[in-house]
């Protein structure tokens, strides 16, 4: 007979933090569990510390591997599992008395397939680091809506770990962890929500996380091109993944591309097959939303002016929305609404060249300083340039009937129709 909840910690040489996580679930609230305890191949007391555990307690087993890493040791735990829902925890993080009362009742209350909480991150002093805010909500989320948290996460997010969850076994059995790879918890959240019907979150701090250079989350950027090299790969599978759910997300192609640009920039070993990807992945992109035209946009502002409107108005063109650095949130949320909306964070002057290249028309509708040069650049390419009064950065340079008032978008948009129109209509 199954039992409710099977709790996964993979264990290596935290002698110093182990009784302290292994006391947390032993003083759960919620009693029907088992712990599946995983050393993987600890070298200092953890193993006896996690044996004397299972001498006291029924419920807690020992499992033991040679080092292989979080992964496998997740893996191992995953396939002795008789739980219906898997619970991950580090072990040198602790768990809220209450913790599996309040998710499995939730789980049962809401016929959830994952359950997940807020967390509270902590130091080796017992300081709280960071905790929840706010009045206390529960939200129902879709698998689109949760894999859009992943791409637009707040700090501390919870949505883009494996632990703080209640997952469904069958969900998790189908996708196990990468052996061998950084970011192991990027390369299976998304996964796990897009195999879900029902996703519940509840902004409780129900999970204690512990913020240290040893832990089996640290954030310690070693090994700098091989880490580089995996984010690209989960990326590109992640596209892959998303396409045989037929779901699409602009900011998931966006971020991969940045990063296939990043790494082409700092590692060289990664140029070629970087171009290759993004080349492949931007042509994928654009044959599978199939869009008569392009117009782009470089910019290092929030504030574009009228570019909702100006896509409502012409679903027909895709507007490409560049720039150096991050992308304002505001604007990933307009391309995650609008289909003929695509951001281009972190670009790099390649791509910059890459969309003026394939644009039909440049718009220079963003405020305060124009970026790179890039109106005369346009204009070089032989690129119509339109503008509002209020954004127009080179009015000494652009046709007059082609710079309008801010509230004439109406009139803008009549003008780019009329320009494509006589494009379309100017032989091959």
């Amino acid at each position: 007979m199954n039992l409710p909840i099977s709790i996964i910690i993979p264990i290596y040489n935290v002698e110093k933090y182990l009784i302290e996580c292994l006391e947390s679930v032993r003083r759960q609230t919620f009693t029907d569990f088992e712990v599946i305890m995983v050393n993987d191949g600890s070298t200092d007391a953890s193993a006896v510390i996690a044996d004397n555990y299972c001498q006291r307690d029924e419920r807690f087993k020992l499992l033991h591997q040679e080092n292989q890493g979080v992964s496998v040791a997740r893996n191992f735990g995953i396939s002795q599992a008789k739980g219906d829902y898997i619970f991950f925890l580090d072990s040198d993080d602790k768990i809220v008395e209450n913790s599996l009362d309040v998710m499995y009742r939730l789980a049962q209350a809401k016929d959830a397939d994952i359950v997940m909480s807020s967390h509270i991150h902590f130091n080796n002093q017992g300081d709280i680091i960071h905790k929840p805010a706010g009045d206390v909500e529960m939200l129902i989320y879709s698998s689109v809506e949760a894999v859009e948290r992943i791409e637009s996460p707040k700090l501390w997010d919870p949505f883009v770990t494996a632990w703080a969850k209640l997952i469904k076994k069958e969900i998790i059995a189908k996708y196990l962890f990468p052996v061998g790879k950084y970011y192991e918890d990027l390369a299976v959240t998304y996964k796990w929500y897009l195999e879900a019907n029902k996703i519940c979150y509840i902004n409780i701090g129900l999970y204690y996380y512990r913020l240290h250079d040893s832990s089996i989350m640290s954030t310690e950027y070693t090994n700098l091109p091989k880490r580089l090299g995996d984010y690209i790969s989960h990326y590109q599978e992640k596209i892959d993944c998303m396409a045989e759910y037929d779901v699409y997300l602009p900011a998931t192609l966006a971020l991969h591309l940045s990063k296939l640009y990043q790494s082409r920039t700092e590692y060289q070993d990664f140029e070629e097959d970087s171009r290759e990807v993004w080349k492949e992945e931007y042509q994928r992109y654009f044959s599978f939303q199939d869009f008569s035209y392009h117009a782009f946009t470089l910019t290092y502002s929030a504030d574009l002016e009228h570019v909702e409107d100006l896509a409502q108005a012409l679903p027909d063109l895709c507007i490409h929305i560049a720039a150096y650095t991050s992308v304002a949130p505001n604007l990933i949320d307009l391309a995650e609404r609008l289909e003929n909306i695509f951001i281009h964070p972190l670009s790099h002057n390649d791509l910059i060249e890459d969309l003026l290249n394939q644009a039909d028309f440049y718009l220079d509708i963003n405020y305060y300083d124009e970026v790179d040069d890039i109106v005369s650049r346009a204009i070089q390419k032989g690129l119509p340039v339109l503008a509002f009064e209020s954004t127009a950065h080179r009015p000494d340079l652009v046709d007059e009937e082609q710079i309008f008032a801010t509230d004439e978008v109406n009139a803008m948009v009549a003008k780019i129709k009329s320009l494509l129109k006589e494009k379309n209509s100017q032989p091959e």
